[in-house]
């Protein structure tokens, strides 16, 4: 197998890959403006899941010999200037909550449709997304107690 059949052939880890990495970022730009301790504690157990998460799909990419991309550029400043954007005037508990809560809507949409354009892809990368979207939906159903 070529490497452009290796990329077309991980399409669901490279996606996963990205949107953790951008939830970490996420993540990481916000914290320090979190003032209530226990949204802080819920967006830091988040973060450590991304992470976790862009670890293991950056395995199976590499079980495949592929290194992962990690794509800086328009995305990471949109979410910068963002989330800056978006925090300047407002850290309240609500904001922030109603801030992740799309983002991590955002990243769950995206990463749906690859899994639906990309059916085929090896089931370790299948089962790593749900588990992802699973835990996905777990995060925004605990950050609506903050609204």
């Amino acid at each position: 197998m070529d490497m452009e059949q290796k990329r077309k052939a991980n399409r669901i880890s490279s996606e996963l890959f990205r949107i953790a990495r951008l939830s970490v970022e996420a993540a990481e730009l916000v914290l320090p403006v979190i003032q209530d301790k226990n949204l802080k504690a819920q967006v830091k157990r988040q973060r450590e899941a991304y992470c976790s998460t862009a670890g293991r799909s950056a395995a199976i990419l590499r079980k495949c010999g592929l290194e992962p991309a990690e794509k800086q550029g328009l995305m990471d400043r949109v979410l910068r200037r963002s989330l800056q954007a978006d925090t300047a005037w407002d850290k309240s508990a609500p904001r922030i909550a109603k801030i992740a809560i799309h983002c991590t809507g955002a990243a769950m949409k995206d990463l749906t449709k690859t899994m639906n354009r990309f059916g085929d892809e090896d089931t370790e990368s299948r089962r790593l997304a749900e588990e992802y979207l699973e835990h996905g939906q777990k995060d925004i159903d605990l950050l609506k107690r903050y609204l």
